[in-house]
């Protein structure tokens, strides 16, 4: 709720005052918040992040780009799992538009669409600030995801912080009451500017108190013991404080890839968030997001993996990885993966969650090229 400025006009109050009785309480209305799908070993979720889609992209060239991934990405997971194997779902991390209208958001979803079809996967969407920035109200574009056939998205009139908030329980049957595997939890991890009243000049954000008590309480219904993995766009301040005690105080914590620039407001008391902090208590597997388009670092910090997915595409800047660079991040970065030859830092992350208690982490750097395109796949 907007709460702001006091209405002092008795219509206006009258008003405002009808238009919240209907807003929920999220803690009375968990179930709204969740969606299911059936559960079995070798559960493939791609992740798909920072699209940006936006009035200067060609869409024909893009999709040309996403047809081959997705077919790459079909074609490594049936090599490496079986020909019955297949993507279930695609969790697209934030900013999948960047300055768009409604023609790119129209031709995004169409796109999602037909590759659903073709592969058989749903696609959950996630808000990023860029999401924000568009020639288009928000609620429109909410909509859009809300009544596409193969989309997961669910946005609540309520008073929880955001948008994207909802979770995908993995259950035996795909049924909500049957029993959950594995839960994935989707979380909005704010805006460059905030859709309320609270702080409408943020430069980015974080995931608020009520976002974490409202997760804890949807992974209590399903109990404690379940495994989860979270989905966000902005990294948090686990991500810096886990790079600095490798870096600055030479700890040991198993990390891989490249880390090229900062983790945006990481570091900022202000932007403090405890959803890994309280994740830890309430088995929080892993933690995927975002946002750093030179980043794709990942990293196991006391006893969650937390790693951000490989930018998608070549849309906006991107990191070019020259084998001969002299940097020390360059070097990191290559001697973690393995290739020895130059690249752009784009493409796609797969996790594979196993069975009931374990998962695989695969990065896909993929780009187009005149004669063979550049295809690596790097396991965490």
């Amino acid at each position: 709720m907007n709460k702001k400025r006091l209405i002092i006009v008795p219509l206006l109050m009258s008003f405002a005052l009808t238009s919240c009785s209907g807003v929920k309480d999220y803690k009375e209305h968990l179930d709204d918040y969740v969606v299911s799908m059936q559960f079995h070993d070798n559960f493939n979720v791609v992740q798909l992040t920072d699209i940006h889609w936006s009035y200067t992209t060609s869409t024909m060239a893009s999709k040309i780009y996403l047809t081959k991934l997705f077919k790459q990405i079909d074609a490594h997971i049936k090599e490496s799992q079986g020909e019955n194997a297949k993507i279930d779902l695609v969790e697209v991390t934030g900013d999948q538009f960047m300055l768009a209208n409604n023609y790119h958001v129209n031709s995004f979803i169409e796109f999602f669409e037909e590759q659903a079809n073709l592969y058989g996967f749903k696609y959950a969407s996630i808000w990023g600030n860029h999401d924000r920035h568009g020639l288009y109200n928000p609620n429109w574009l909410a909509n859009q995801f809300k009544k596409a056939p193969h989309s997961i998205y669910v946005e609540e009139d309520d008073n929880l912080y955001g948008r994207s908030n909802f979770v995908i329980n993995l259950t035996t049957d795909g049924e909500k009451t049957s029993p959950t595997k594995w839960q994935l939890a989707n979380l909005d991890s704010g805006a460059s500017f905030s859709e309320t009243a609270v702080s409408p000049f943020r430069d980015y954000d974080y995931i608020r108190a009520d976002q974490v008590d409202w997760w804890v309480k949807e992974h209590a219904k399903v109990g404690e013991e379940v495994p989860v993995i979270a989905y966000y766009h902005i990294p948090q301040q686990d991500n810096l404080e886990a790079y600095n005690k490798i870096h600055v105080d030479g700890a040991t914590y198993k990390n891989k890839f490249f880390k090229l620039e900062g983790f945006a407001d990481n570091g900022n008391a202000e932007y403090a968030s405890n959803f890994i902090a309280e994740g830890r208590k309430h088995n929080l597997k892993a933690a995927f997001m975002g946002h750093a388009h030179n980043v794709d670092w990942t990293v196991d910090y006391e006893g969650v993996t937390i790693g951000l997915g490989v930018k998608t595409g070549p849309e906006l800047y991107y990191a070019h990885i020259d084998v001969n660079d002299s940097s020390e991040a360059i070097k990191e970065g290559l001697a973690s993966v393995g290739i020895n030859e130059n690249f752009d830092l784009i493409g796609a992350a797969l996790v594979t969650i196993k069975d009931e208690a374990s998962f695989e982490l695969e990065h896909l750097y993929f780009n187009e090229r005149t004669a063979n395109d550049f295809v690596a796949w790097v396991k965490y």
